[in-house]
């Protein structure tokens, strides 16, 4: 399947000369969903997005897929159950792409609940989730604790529990959506953002959208409007009405930093508890530690969200509370990226903190041809859409929806999953068969398998194929060129954010030490996109342009020409 820049102007011609039962705005990991579900349902799906797919929240998260255990002591067991129950359906649709990942939750002595309190609400989790697809949690005493992650501080600590969730890569959960989108005839396309909707006889019949990349206006027929655009949907809201809305959201900013996985070597996830009971995970990447999440309410840009010092002071606090680090306390000077995204929750009571705030999403209609839906997770994001769809279905005229499939999205495996083993540890099996076939190394075999699943193989043939295709973009790190150059070909990513950040953890486990590649990533992104050498150039100053907005503004004092920024 052909997926790049050349198709582009291919993908634009068609949203002005075809006929659309529903466009999707919004080219996160809602938008991905219902476009995927309403194409396999027979629905013709347009989506735009107006920046890069996952380039909101969905490419921000903790990067979780999870039940939501801390929901449990908020009484929201439905959505706990649904959450574990889309848990273990990912665990099963897409192994690549959601990985049981062993927690652990120590308790300290002056903990609000002790490791009794916790076995008996975890069991509560275990049953809820039918104890399938994942272990069981065990209490454990001090001993065991630290046996089990020797960094946890000892001083303090009386025991605690170890329990199951999953792992994820966000924005290649949401490539595989969009990908199995595409697939299914979903036409899909970034940076074209909507401007307004066209209505006859009170019906709507066309919307104008803009053209991003070149400014070009263009008209799209379709029967319904979906909004799945997260922080933005009251902006999306007011263009629809053609008059700004009430607001029904409450932003909230999320921040994550990422550690050299040498300083806090971690075997498996931990939950911690910050001096203002805000929980925070430190999660163990391949080829690096990430500590997060803050969670405060938010007013500003929701474009590009960024981490504060303030905010990694916070996260670091936590973490030097909870471990000994390798080498010592753990600074500013240790953190070698961090992002921030913004979490569009459903507007609560004035009083009510963020992090108490549900995650349960809200569907709207308009019956002149729109529906909305906001809030939710990224867990559940399968549930929201499909729901989106039925509430779409009945805008549709009688006659359409009664042609329609039913919803095929819980049984249907995503792409990268579709041609792997259905036998015990798939990723292992995987990761072995790349090395036997292609003799690559362990590590490098196991990134593929991990990130792209059964379509590796095709990574590994464009490796093949490109000059120092084997060869990592930064040293120390598992990304290769020829594996941006498949990327490029299958993915449509237009610059070098969209290729470093979104589609690949590159920039996050790289940092500042990215920046010697710059220039010939732009180089080679530009002639793999037949670029002109003024958009070539530009790629440059965009991706350096990012990376300065993004840096932490880390004291004088704290600067050191060693370490993983030098």
């Amino acid at each position: 399947m052909a997926f790049s820049v050349h198709q582009r102007p291919d993908l634009l011609q068609r949203l002005q000369t075809e006929v659309f039962d529903l466009i999707v705005v919004g080219g996160g990991i809602t938008g991905a969903g219902i476009a995927r579900d309403a194409s396999l349902r027979g629905l013709k799906v347009a989506l735009i997005e107006r920046g890069d797919f996952a380039c909101g929240t969905s490419s921000r998260s903790s990067k979780l897929i999870h039940g939501g255990l801390r929901y449990l002591e908020m009484g929201d067991i439905a959505l706990v159950f649904e959450a574990v129950r889309e848990r273990q359906r990912l665990i099963q649709l897409a192994p690549h792409l959601a990985r049981p990942q062993s927690f652990l939750l120590p308790v300290y002595e002056k903990a609000k609940r002790g490791v009794f309190m916790l076995d008996i609400g975890l069991t509560l989790y275990d049953l809820l989730a039918s104890f399938s697809g994942v272990l069981r949690h065990r209490a454990l005493r001090k001993k065991a604790m630290q046996r089990m992650e020797p960094l946890l501080r000892g001083k303090g600590l009386s025991g605690g529990v170890r329990y199951f969730d999953a792992m994820t890569d966000d924005g290649r959960l949401v490539m595989a959506n969009l990908r199995g989108a595409v697939q299914a005839g979903a036409v899909v396309v970034p940076r074209v953002s909507f401007e307004a909707p066209v209505f006859k006889n009170g019906q709507l019949t066309s919307v104008r959208v803009r053209d991003e990349w070149d400014g070009q206006t263009l008209t799209v027929a379709t029967r319904c409007v979906v909004s799945a655009t997260g922080p933005w949907t009251d902006e999306l809201m007011g263009l629809w009405q053609g008059e700004p809305v009430p607001s029904m959201l409450r932003p909230s900013k999320g921040s994550h930093i990422v550690l050299p996985r040498e300083r806090l070597p971690l075997a498996h996830a931990v939950m911690m508890s910050a001096d203002d009971g805000r929980i925070v995970f430190a999660l163990p990447w391949p080829d690096a530690t990430v500590i997060g999440t803050t969670d405060t309410a938010y007013e500003g840009d929701f474009t590009d969200p960024r981490a504060t010092v303030e905010d990694a002071e916070y996260l670091l606090k936590t973490a030097n509370a909870h471990f000994e680090a390798v080498g010592g306390s753990l600074t500013l000077n240790d953190v070698i990226s961090a992002w921030a995204g913004i979490r569009p929750l459903v507007a609560a009571e004035a009083d009510q903190a963020s992090y108490r705030i549900s995650r349960e999403h809200v569907i709207s209609s308009d019956p002149r041809g729109m529906v909305a839906v906001a809030g939710g997770k990224l867990t559940t994001y399968r549930v929201m859409a499909a729901e989106t769809v039925d509430a779409a279905c009945k805008l549709m005229p009688p006659a359409r929806a009664a042609d329609l499939k039913p919803a095929l999205t819980h049984r249907l495996p995503l792409p990268g999953a579709d041609r792997m083993t259905s036998r015990a540890r798939p990723l292992e099996t995987l990761t072995q068969s790349l090395v036997a076939t292609h003799h690559l190394l362990e590590p490098f075999a196991r990134h593929l398998a991990y990130q792209y699943g059964s379509d590796a193989d095709e990574v590994v043939a464009a490796c093949l194929a490109t000059d120092k295709g084997l060869e990592p973009v930064v040293p120390g790190q598992p990304v290769a060129w020829g594996e941006l150059r498949w990327i490029v070909q299958e993915e449509l990513p237009m610059t070098l954010v969209d290729l470093t950040v979104r589609r690949t953890p590159l920039y996050y486990l790289s940092g500042d030490r990215m920046a010697p590649a710059i220039d010939e990533l732009a180089r080679r992104m530009g002639e793999w996109c037949c670029y002109s050498p003024e958009r070539t150039a530009q790629l440059s100053d965009e991706m350096r342009n990012f990376m300065a907005h993004h840096r932490l503004e880390r004291p004088v004092a704290q600067v050191s020409t060693e370490g993983p920024n030098a």
